[in-house]
């Protein structure tokens, strides 16, 4: 059941997925397409402006045609004369003419092109009539069979009876070099084709050569179309028979095209970039495959997830259920349930209504004992300490083997050892060696062996001297010292020495007992230490709530409605107005800054890096101090507490070298290191290069103590870490430190 639930859950997210991710790449591909043609038309835009610039530059040499047609104080040499000169100053040198009103030739310099022909001649003379401004005429080619355009322009001088109009005619060769020249500083690519058509469609100017002079396939229809206020840019008509074989200049056989068009300024000429539509979408088909790629990808991760879902968690789930069905059964309880978490709480619920119901327990199952209080542990340190005691004491020359008997609370159970000697008994060894002396302080080898115990590896021992050792209130036993023999010099030492090495026993017990208490203690005083912090981190998160949720809510909105205070045009109460504004953008700031330093976001959005990183540019970077901060294994988790240890460290320390460090740079670093989720460590140091300090400063008997640095020592040592502070001769101050965590 609910395997097909998160199978519908599945499905839906998968579809829901791979829809925006289809949407998001057909705007991508939308949007790319219309940027690549928003850039070729303004290419083409570019272009018209240059060739309508050319043509308005020829202006002024029209004009100083006109002046000299208009001369009456010219004879015929004269004339000529400044038409060779204007002339010289075309574009390219070409060829001049001037015209009377009846349209016949004044003079003329236009040698090798001679005159237009009369057709285009007399087209262009009309217009000229008409029009105010200069004029161009469509292709032609003079008597040297090169092509050229004539720009002409018209001008009426006198009034009545003595009015005349006259007109001047410069020629354009094509093929020049100069006209060649401006296009030269445009580029396009292979694919695409840049042309300059007259009014009737035929290519002025193409970058395939082999297409110029010729009337370009739908020259006119775009031309025409343009000029009617149609579109700029359009496609190519069906004849553009895309994959044909044939010739690949052939108009009719290239490929689709996507054609840009600009008309010239001051003309009836068109600009058009041609750009084969595959090549223009070649880039968005290679955005289509990789979406597509990344669909799948998306698609075979939701399948993995769900797999794996169903494999560690459903399947278990399953199980679960299955046996928690079983036992509401046997309590008598019917469960029908829509799924398995419903019959899981029916189950449940079942099992704790009934609690004196028989329970089935597997017969190979072992009973365990639960104590209600836990016993205390045994201190290994005394266990490893009495024993190096014993080694140390057996190993004396006069000596042959040691027996240690001690029991007690802070052991945790009865501890024996023996040094040089191998006993063997049935039962308690230490209960068996208190029979034994019963109270004496001697103790030959033979009463052992007489009670049952098996002696191997003697040593040659033949007598014990018994030594009471006694903590009051914590724990007894005996110290048995085994000699090869029992002389009269021997006793007479023997009985010092156990009084000096009982008394190491008792002290080594009570000292361990003390450790162990102060040990117990600070555990106690951390714990302490780290709920207040905790609770400190708590409240200062819900200062930080309070304040900007109500008090800076409240501000904003005095300044909205300071923002609607009539002023009526009284200058002082709006001088006054403007005063209160400031004063309350200032409150708003400092606020805002409390905010962050109570508890910045970033530290629970981002972690502890970016709140480093954060609050080192906003404390000391605003200070005028150079901030860097190196961090490794910064993409491993590190708890909450830990972070918030660090992160209070480091905002300290900030604080404390911008009010008395003097310095000019600080650097942090960072050193993450965990091992899977098992222990880990966070080391690291903060380092300036301000003035030192004096390290008698960090005891709270000093003159002034540094409570920040105290309390900075306080908070890492409270995590189970080490801080060191370190200075140098040379100034500057470096916190080291190193703080465990579990991850």
């Amino acid at each position: 059941m609910i395997r097909r639930r998160f199978l519908v859950y599945f499905l839906i997210l998968s579809a829901i997925t791979i829809v925006a991710t289809v949407t998001f790449e057909s705007w991508s591909f939308r949007r790319a397409i219309n940027h690549s043609l928003d850039q070729n038309l303004l290419f083409a835009r570019s272009v018209a402006r240059v060739v309508g610039g050319l043509v308005e530059a020829e202006k002024s040499q029209l004009t100083r045609l006109l002046d000299a047609g208009a001369r009456a104080d010219l004879d015929a040499k004269a004339l000529a004369a400044e038409l060779a000169a204007v002339r010289a100053d075309t574009l390219d040198n070409d060829g001049v003419a001037v015209f009377d009103q009846t349209r016949q030739l004044v003079a003329a310099d236009a040698s090798p092109a001679g005159l237009p022909p009369s057709d285009v001649l007399l087209a262009l003379l009309r217009r000229a009539e008409k029009s105010k401004q200069p004029v161009v005429t469509d292709l032609w080619k003079g008597l040297d069979k090169h092509p050229r355009i004539a720009i002409a322009q018209g001008r009426t001088t006198g009034e009545g009876a003595d009015k005349k109009w006259h007109a001047a005619v410069l020629y354009l060769r094509l093929d020049a070099p100069n006209f060649q020249r401006v296009f030269s500083y445009f580029l396009v690519n292979d694919q695409s084709r840049l042309q300059l058509l007259d009014s009737i469609g035929v290519a002025l100017f193409s970058t395939q050569a082999d297409e110029r002079y010729v009337s370009a396939v739908h020259g006119t229809y775009f031309t025409d179309k343009v000029r009617l206020g149609g579109e700029a840019q359009m496609q190519c008509h069906s004849c553009h028979k895309k994959g044909h074989d044939a010739n690949p200049h052939d108009e009719s056989a290239r490929e689709a095209e996507i054609t840009t068009v600009a008309p010239v300024p001051g003309t009836d000429w068109t600009v058009t970039v041609r750009e084969g539509s595959q090549r223009l979408y070649a880039p968005m088909v290679e955005t289509v495959y990789a979406s597509t790629a990344l669909v799948c990808l998306i698609f075979g991760c939701f399948v993995g997830f769900y797999l794996l879902l169903s494999r560690r968690v459903l399947r278990p789930m399953r199980q679960l259920t299955d046996t928690a069905n079983a036992l509401a059964l046997e309590y008598g309880a019917a469960v029908n349930g829509h799924d398995e978490f419903s019959q899981l709480a029916q189950s449940f619920e079942a099992i704790r209504a009934k609690p004196s119901a028989p329970k089935v327990v597997k017969p190979d199952t072992p009973a365990t004992s639960v104590r209600t209080s836990q016993p205390i542990q045994p201190l290994l340190d005394i266990r490893q300490n009495l024993m190096s005691l014993a080694d140390g004491v057996a190993a004396s020359k006069a000596v042959s083997s040691v027996l240690l008997h001690l029991r007690g609370g802070p052991l945790g159970s009865d501890f024996f050892s023996a040094h040089g000697i191998t006993l063997r008994a049935e039962g308690s060894m230490g209960e068996l060696l208190e029979s034994v002396a019963g109270g004496r302080v001697q103790v030959p080898i033979g009463d052992l062996e007489a009670r049952g115990v098996a002696l191997e590896d003697t040593h040659g021992t033949k007598l014990f001297y018994v030594q009471r050792i006694s903590v009051p209130e914590t724990l007894e036993g005996e110290l048995w010292i085994g000699v090869p023999e029992a002389s009269e010099s021997v006793s007479r030492l023997i009985g010092p020495t156990m009084a000096v090495i009982g008394g190491q026993v008792q002290s080594l017990v009570e000292r361990s007992l003390l450790y162990e208490q102060l040990r117990v203690e600070q555990e106690h005083k951390n714990r302490m230490l780290r709920h207040l912090f905790e609770a400190e981190a708590e409240e200062r998160k819900h200062i930080a709530r309070e304040i900007h949720d109500e008090t800076s809510q409240e501000l904003t909105a005095l300044a909205l409605q300071l923002e609607t205070v009539p002023t009526e045009g009284l200058p002082e109460v709006e001088a006054q107005l403007e005063k209160a504004k400031a004063l309350v953008k200032r409150i708003l700031d400092g606020i805002n800054r409390l905010v962050r330093r109570l508890r910045p976001a970033v530290l629970d959005d981002m972690g502890l890096v970016e709140a480093v990183r954060a609050t080192g540019q906003n404390i000391l970077t605003a200070a005028g101090l150079k901030f860097s901060l190196d961090v490794v294994g910064g993409e491993i988790a590190v708890p909450k507490d830990v972070e918030n240890t660090v992160y209070r460290v480091f905002q300290e320390a900030a604080t404390n070298i911008v009010r008395h460090a003097q310095a000019k740079r600080v650097t942090m670093r960072l050193h993450i290191e965990a091992n899977g989720h098992g222990p880990g460590r966070l080391m690291g140091w903060i380092e300036d290069d301000g003035k030192g300090m004096d390290p008698a400063l960090l005891t709270t008997t000093a003159p002034r103590p540094r409570w920040g640095l105290l309390g900075m020592r306080e908070r890492i040592v409270q995590m189970g870490g080490t801080v060191e502070f370190e200075t140098s001769p040379g100034g500057g101050l470096r916190i080291v430190f190193d703080v465990p965590f579990h991850a």
